[in-house]
């Protein structure tokens, strides 16, 4: 019989055990006091139970499983020393002994950087250069394609347009003053690489900082230097009065600054604003024409003071002058090639060696020099073949009548010009100087000026030889600030003794002297030992 309600089965009617099927009851509290009581016990159950876990697992974090071999655990505890002393400035202002540090000898740690690269396959096995060219005579790389009329063996840029180097018309001497005898070199880790393989020292760095503090110390509130009232300037007893120009003079205290690498717009530059004072008195005694005044000596020396600034800061305002200043010289060239006291009137291998260099730096800023109307450069060469002995290594004045120190410019101007250290009256002009008119022979600091220009060009053991002797002649000329009743001398050059002392006084000395201290940076090398040619044999 069916139950009358399904849900309930009938009670005499059992399923089999194997068949019957699983009843789950759900047994719900009753009352409603009842589940808040079972809510609230499970809610603890569950609280108690995840700290429970918690703690376990964080026990669990700390427990070492010995794996069987005992260990041993050593603390070592390192301590730290926090130095708040700020390093030493290395800079050129340091003109204690020691110069860069007086309390270390010379060391740099920089990894070498060629200045140029070579096209061709690498050799690691071999220097760093082209070994097909060992035997053939050294060659510089030219500048980048693209900038146009390379001049090769340290002629820079060549163009018949101003600016050619920058599109802008704005810029300075980009690639040029990385060229074979730019300026490129005058700060920073290149110049103290070069300054390390060049042979200079701390000492020498000392005598730089303490020279260039003494021009400084003796320029006009309005920028000038002057050769016969320094000491007005200094206020001060020093002595040692060269003639009256003002031009001349302001050129002289300029290019040691510029060559330490000091610009108008060095930020960190500790004589930025003696520079900056010095550039603002010379354009404002440039005329229309481009001259400076002051002669073709003083013109030159300020036209490679402002070619070089220009070169160095890419100030729009300085290439105005320094054009200028080029079109004033290259106006003024003589039929014969030269330059003299005046425009036009002839030549003197002097005057011509200030105006070659001061073409060469406008050159290498980018500026218009040379061009197929008016081959400046060209008949400067004209002027040297004329000047220049029958074996080629010797030069006079106003004809083949050999001196050293105009020797010691045409040699530098010939280099500068393209003529290779093999040339044999290349080397027959070095034998000379070397052997016959070696450091502390000559009384004549512009001597010293351009002979060592030259041999530092040359290189190898040459320029070892040379630097040897030359560096502490130089070193002990300099005053240590002993001279009784006049310690304001200290860092600067005497003119007593020398040759053209009497014409330049002791600016122009102190001048030469440092410039020719900066001999290993102020220039990049013409001719690199690594790049080609062979160094010239000592015989």
């Amino acid at each position: 019989m069916a139950s009358p309600n399904p849900e309930i089965p009938h009670q005499n009617s059992k399923p089999p055990l194997d068949t019957a099927p699983v009843v789950v009851q759900h047994i719900r509290p009753s009352g409603t006091g009842e589940g808040k009581r079972f809510l609230f016990t499970f809610l603890i159950c569950s609280v108690l139970s995840s700290v429970i876990h918690v703690i376990l697992f964080t026990m669990f974090l700390f427990v070492t499983v010995n794996t069987g071999a005992a260990t041993t655990t050593e603390v070592k505890t390192i301590e730290t020393l926090i130095d708040d002393e700020k390093p030493k400035e290395a800079n050129l202002t340091n003109d204690e002994l020691g110069g860069l540090d007086p309390d270390q000898i010379l060391k740099y740690n920089n990894v070498r950087v060629e200045q140029f690269s070579i096209p061709g396959p690498a050799k690691m096995d071999e220097k760093i250069g082209n070994s097909d060219l060992a035997d053939a005579a050294p060659k510089n790389i030219p500048p980048p394609p693209g900038l146009l009329g390379s001049e090769g063996q340290g002629g820079g840029i060549k163009s018949d347009k101003i600016g050619l180097m920058n599109p802008s018309l704005f810029g300075g001497g980009m690639k040029g003053i990385y060229a074979p005898g730019g300026v490129g070199g005058r700060s920073g880790s290149t110049r103290e690489q070069l300054l390390r393989e060049g042979g200079g020292n701390t000492d020498t760095e000392a005598a730089v900082a303490g020279g260039l503090k003494w021009l400084v110390t003796h320029q006009a509130a309005d920028g000038h230097w002057s050769l016969d009232g320094f000491n007005q300037h200094g206020r001060c007893n020093c002595n040692g009065f060269g003639q009256n120009n003002d031009i001349a003079a302001t050129a002289f205290g300029l290019l040691p600054l510029l060559g330490a690498g000091e610009t108008h717009k060095k930020k960190d530059g500790k004589y930025a604003k003696n520079v900056q004072r010095a550039l603002d008195y010379l354009i404002r005694k440039q005329v229309r024409d481009g001259d400076f005044g002051g002669g073709m000596y003083a013109h030159g020396l300020a036209s490679i003071a402002m070619c070089e600034a220009y070169a160095m800061t890419s100030d729009p305002r300085l290439k105005l002058s320094a054009q200028a200043a080029i079109n004033y010289i290259r106006a003024a060239q003589s039929d014969s090639g030269g330059w003299r006291y005046e425009p036009r009137s002839g030549g003197d291998t002097s005057v011509v060696g200030w105006q070659v260099m001061a073409l060469k730096s406008g050159q290498m800023g980018g500026l218009e020099v040379d061009d197929t109307r008016n081959p400046t450069l060209a008949k400067a060469t004209k002027w040297l073949n004329f000047c220049q002995t029958a074996d080629g290594g010797g030069y006079g004045y106003v004809g083949p009548e050999k001196t050293p120190t105009m020797t010691a410019v045409g040699l530098l101007c010939r280099l500068y010009l393209g003529t290779g250290t093999k040339n044999t009256g290349i080397q027959n002009g070095i034998n000379y100087l070397r052997k016959d008119n070696p450091p502390g022979t000559v009384s004549s600091m512009y001597y010293y000026y351009y002979a060592t220009q030259v041999m530092h060009h040359v290189g190898g053991p040459v320029w070892e030889e040379w630097n040897a002797k030359m560096r502490p002649y130089l070193l002990n000329k300099q005053d240590k600030g002993h001279t009784p009743g006049r310690p304001h001398l200290a860092g600067s050059w005497g003119p007593v003794g020398d040759v053209h002392g009497g014409a330049g006084g002791r600016v122009m000395m102190t001048s030469l002297a440092v410039l020719t201290l900066e001999v290993y940076y102020r220039h990049l090398p013409l001719y690199r030992r690594d790049m080609g040619g062979k160094p010239m044999a000592m015989n």
